[in-house]
């Protein structure tokens, strides 16, 4: 949602393959994985940490939401892999 109304999907999937180029797929699979390791309830709770966790990092001196920086596929890969959500370890 965006002002009250629905975030158009076609803009949405226009942004995401602007911003991650080649590696849209390898990081939609591997979110995708991810999320399937653990039950939906799970999920949703640790949601906001998760973010925290994987957000990209953002290079000193940038700030804001338009700051780009570098997303770890190989570490939500590790994650899903490993499972450490379920168990609390996050």
């Amino acid at each position: 949602m965006s002002k009250d109304k629905p975030i158009n999907l076609e803009s949405v999937q226009r942004y995401l393959e602007k911003k991650f180029d080649d590696a849209l797929d390898d990081a939609y699979k591997a979110m995708r994985d991810f999320a399937r390791s653990m039950d939906t309830t799970r999920l949703a709770e640790v949601a906001y940490k998760l973010y925290e966790k994987f957000r990209p990092d953002i290079p000193e001196g940038k700030k804001g939401w338009g700051a780009e920086g570098t997303l770890s596929i190989d570490e939500i890969k590790l994650w899903g892999c490993t499972n450490n959500c379920v168990t609390g370890d996050l």
